[in-house]
């Protein structure tokens, strides 16, 4: 199914709704006065954009409506089309369509790629077991939040920035933590 937008606007399709995409969108809408774009971004997240850096925040408060970077109805006030949970899965350049996970398609003028990075997983052995999370999305804090009520202990794979964040994170939630760094 092509989704084709009827005042004839020219498509500018988002891949990625984090910081970076959401800020594309608020410059386009800002910039378009004449509005000869019509804006179509697709999130893999069930949620729109919401601040990553504040993530350890969430441990606090449990509310991801206070992580949002815009309201919901920004998108619907701006006229952009908001795919949540839906991802992108391919490009066709030849015939300029975009195609979702769920089936969509969408023709575009120009495509921004806004889809941030993805953890670093050492492949070590246990990896893939049940209790091992990445620290990246409001889900993710979630499943660490939920498993921790049954666990004594946190080992953290990483001492950066994020990695302490999330051994601040898991001490706050009363396990022991170790930190692993590699060398």
């Amino acid at each position: 199914m092509i989704q084709r937008n009827s005042e004839q606007q020219k498509n500018v399709v988002v891949i990625g709704n984090g910081m970076v995409g959401l800020r594309f969108c608020e410059q386009l809408v800002e910039k378009d006065q004449a509005q000869e774009f019509k804006i179509v971004t697709f999130c893999e997240e069930p949620r729109a954009a919401y601040d990553r850096v504040g993530l350890t925040q969430f441990f606090a408060h449990n509310d991801a409506e206070k992580l949002m970077l815009a309201r919901r109805e920004w998108y619907a006030e701006n006229n952009i089309d908001l795919h949540l949970a839906d991802r992108a899965i391919s490009i066709d350049r030849q015939n300029k369509i975009i195609r979702s996970q769920k089936g969509i398609e969408i023709p575009y003028e120009k495509v921004i790629i806004a889809t941030g990075s993805y953890p670093f997983v050492p492949d070590v052995p246990g990896i893939k077991n049940r209790g091992v999370f990445v620290y990246r999305t409001i889900n993710d804090l979630e499943q660490i939040i939920d498993y921790a009520r049954n666990s004594k202990r946190a080992p953290v794979i990483g001492g950066g920035l994020l990695g302490l964040e999330a051994a601040k994170a898991a001490l706050d939630l009363g396990l022991e933590t170790h930190v692993l760094e590699f060398a």
